[in-house]
């Protein structure tokens, strides 16, 4: 008869219950990891102003003075500008749409399409009169719903001020502990302090780099794109400008999105000349500049993935996440390479590969 393992029953014991717990404050904690997220995302990206700031200050609270100050000054110029920019977009949309929408009752489907396309459709069976009128049912509901849109950003106000209010106490805590939680996290993973270390940089290199590389990307593809089409003479630029910064999250094809089908309508409409201007800034200035000058100087060689990995984490990064699988993707593959790597490196350094036959 075999005799009792106490110590045995005591651990697995121990594992069931660490986790339920786990598990169970994970249900806790679930609703708020965006603004658990975005928090530590501040926290990563304003570090190093932190450090400096603390640097120059005196007395025994200048670390909770140093990430209240920043915090708060993030938080509050990111509302300020993100109402302000919804305002004007929401102004600039809702004029576009009645506008679109008298056009299409006073002028002829000549008129309004060009004959260009008015042609282009007739020799494919489509009756011109027919897409002007779909035109202007489309473009009357997207004023009435925008005309509506406000009671839903009200309803939506208290949501968003628990999301600000959670990722402000997130930025905080991590900007006055974030080396001593990480030390902690260091010390509770079963492996060498050195790969536990080089996972946690790992995290936090990416993380800073991503969240730098997108924002300032997507902010100059927004601001030259909007200087393009106002030089060209777009309808709208402002509202085209932004939607070519926010698609741009996107990778290879996400600005083109936007620039394309404008490029397209100005040709179809015979403004040719309007859409060379446009083909031509958006691919030597909006894009070439963005993605040859400014993100590789920006990534420089913190992230080095697959262009296929890349794809894979932002892609599927979006379709996990959402708008934030556009910076948690990538974090999560890199942090897979790291992992790999750390095996090739420290568990399996001699290993000997065939080649294929």
């Amino acid at each position: 008869m075999h005799a009792f393992d106490q110590g045995k029953l005591q651990r697995w014991t121990f594992l069931v219950l660490f986790v339920g717990i786990g598990w169970l404050f994970w249900l806790v904690a679930r609703p708020l990891w965006v603004p658990i997220f975005l928090g530590a995302l501040i926290a990563i990206g304003t570090n190093p102003l932190h450090k400096k700031l603390i640097g120059h200050m005196r007395g025994k609270r200048r670390e909770a003075i140093s990430a209240a100050l920043i915090t708060g000054v993030v938080l509050v110029v990111g509302l300020v500008l993100t109402v302000l920019l919804s305002i004007v977009m929401l102004r600039q949309v809702l004029g576009m749409a009645r506008s679109f929408s008298a056009r299409t009752l006073l002028e002829t489907p000549n008129q309004m399409l060009g004959p260009r396309l008015s042609a282009l459709l007739a020799s494919v069976g489509e009756n011109p009169a027919r897409l002007q009128q779909h035109l202007t049912t489309a473009s009357s509901a997207l004023a009435e719903r925008l005309a509506e849109s406000a009671t839903a950003v009200l309803a939506a106000s208290a949501e968003a001020l628990l999301i600000i209010i959670f990722t402000g106490i997130t930025s905080y805590y991590l900007l006055r502990n974030g080396s001593r939680f990480a030390a902690w996290f260091v010390s509770l993973l079963p492996l060498p302090d050195g790969e536990g270390w080089e996972l946690v940089l790992n995290f936090r290199d990416v993380a800073r780099v991503m969240l730098l590389g997108t924002g300032v990307t997507a902010l100059f593809q927004a601001v030259s794109s909007c200087i393009g089409y106002w030089g060209a003479g777009v309808p709208n630029p402002l509202v085209w400008g932004v939607a070519t910064g926010c698609a741009s999250i996107l990778p290879a094809i996400g600005s083109t999105l936007i620039w394309l089908p404008v490029v397209i309508w100005l040709f179809a409409t015979d403004h040719v000349g309007m859409s060379i201007a446009v083909f031509i800034w958006s691919n030597a200035i909006t894009v070439g500049i963005a993605d040859y000058v400014i993100r590789p100087r920006l990534l420089g060689k913190k992230v080095k993935m697959n262009e296929l990995l890349v794809f894979i984490a932002l892609f599927g990064g979006i379709e996990a996440f959402g708008l934030l699988g556009t910076i948690l993707g990538p974090i999560i593959a890199a942090l897979l390479m790291a992992m790999i790597h750390i095996y090739q490196r420290d568990y399996r350094p001699h290993a000997q590969i065939p080649p294929p036959s």
